[in-house]
């Protein structure tokens, strides 16, 4: 049955899932929560209540959580694919036990635990510091892609060295022997790598890096991606985050599906897909079941309803939402946005072409509101703002008009309603 990839849909995955055809996918890759009893600092440093708050009751209910999403995403994996779910030392040993059930992939289509060791500042001196995750490999059959010579290592001259001195040189190349054919092959191809993978964590500076508070290396995705898929094959990572699986498999040349709860992180996504792989939203990638209505809208968080207005918007939200100066976010021109992905400075730090977005997510905007915007703008010396909300009381004209005429302040009133329907203007086109 045919489906439809290089979309990502926006909202509960088990949901989703329910749309996609029985054995339609051919590898899946979730980096879900852990179960790790902590909150992560988004990117946009608040704790996102939505998808971010990384806790549960117990065990018991984290796995209650995920147990209908895995029966699903074993469905849609085709009988000759692969499955990985990356986790922690929290939560591992719970999800094999579970993944090891006969309705689900079963002991047998145990293939791998994978170990990503990797190195970081600790402060512990009770414990040996927990550097790595684990990513447990399965297959639905035991036919699956294994694809070890495009992740193969090379081995460094010394081993190759050693080996060759150790099996003999004479006739090496001519030796019919299968054991002296296998070495030749290793030394051309390199090693397959072993169950623990030693890859970077991203570090502070490093290109890739989107602040997201999760983020993967694409070196990681590349490797499993590589090995367990071909060209055209179809990718599905069901807690998609900032975008890290889709990138790597739109580079691979696979075809992708992405899903996550959170919309804002479905438009870090089509950003990252945009900057970074040249795509176009609506027309090489599509994003499905973004909020529609106001109603839907008033249901959100306030970070993260501000972060949607934000970003429909076509702004950047702030690096800080508590203590932020009654600035939400920035809009920037469309030459500054360029120069910094150019020049790799500091969007923030040194671009001060810009003008300042302030977002409420209350019923009425009244004119303290607007007051205290305008002593935002005039500390960051903007003559002219953004002003985002449901409605606005009458009172809040007056000021506008007041502020205008007085003081040479201009602020634009922008309600919900409006972004919305820009919003769908757009789908429509």
């Amino acid at each position: 049955m045919d489906i439809n990839t290089n979309i990502i849909y926006c909202g509960d995955c088990l949901n989703k899932l329910k749309e996609l055809p029985d054995e339609s996918v051919d590898l899946i890759y979730i980096d879900p929560p852990f179960n790790s009893k902590r909150n992560y600092v988004a990117f946009w440093q608040e704790q996102e209540k939505r998808h971010f708050e990384d806790r549960f009751e117990s065990v018991q209910v984290y796995l209650d959580y995920m147990r209908p999403r895995l029966i699903e995403l074993y469905r849609v994996l085709k009988i000759t694919g692969s499955f990985y779910y990356h986790c922690d030392w929290h939560a591992s040993h719970y999800i094999k036990v579970l993944l090891d059930r006969d309705d689900l992939f079963g002991y047998n289509n145990f293939r791998n635990e994978i170990v990503w060791c990797y190195t970081a500042p600790t402060n512990t001196r009770k414990n040996f510091p927990r550097k790595h995750d684990i990513i447990l490999r399965y297959a639905k059959s035991d036919k699956w892609v294994f694809n070890y010579e495009d992740v193969s290592i090379p081995y460094s001259n010394e081993t190759v060295s050693r080996t060759f001195r150790g099996a003999g040189n004479t006739g090496l190349y001519l030796d019919k022997d299968p054991e002296v054919k296998h070495r030749n092959r290793l030394k051309s191809k390199g090693k397959i790598p072993e169950s623990w993978w030693v890859i970077s964590r991203l570090q502070g500076n490093a290109l890739e890096r989107l602040g997201y508070p999760t983020q993967k290396p694409i070196s990681l995705l590349e490797r499993i991606i590589k090995v367990s898929s071909n060209e055209g094959d179809i990718i599905l990572d069901a807690f998609c985050g900032c975008g890290t699986t889709l990138e790597v498999a739109q580079n691979e040349k696979r075809k992708w599906i992405g899903i996550d709860i959170s919309p804002t992180s479905c438009r870090v996504m089509a950003k990252r897909l945009e900057d970074r792989c040249g795509l176009r939203e609506g027309v090489d990638f599509y994003i499905r079941d973004l909020p529609k209505t106001a109603e839907e809208l008033r249901t959100y968080p306030p970070f993260e309803f501000q972060n949607w207005a934000i970003n429909a918007l076509g702004g950047v939200p702030s690096k800080v939402k508590s203590r932020d100066g009654g600035i939400d976010g920035k809009l920037y021109p469309i030459e500054d946005i360029k120069k910094t992905k150019q020049e790799g400075i500091d969007l923030f730090g040194e671009i001060d072409r810009y003008i300042p977005i302030q977002v409420k997510r209350t019923d009425q905007v009244g004119r303290p509101d607007i007051e205290n915007f305008e002593v935002a703008m005039k500390r960051d010396k903007r003559n002219k703002g953004i002003f985002i909300g449901f409605s606005f009381s009458r009172d809040v004209d007056k000021e506008i008009r007041r502020v205008e005429r007085e003081e040479g302040l201009e602020i634009e009133l922008i309600t919900v309603a409006q972004i919305i329907e820009t919003q769908l203007d757009k789908r429509l086109k």
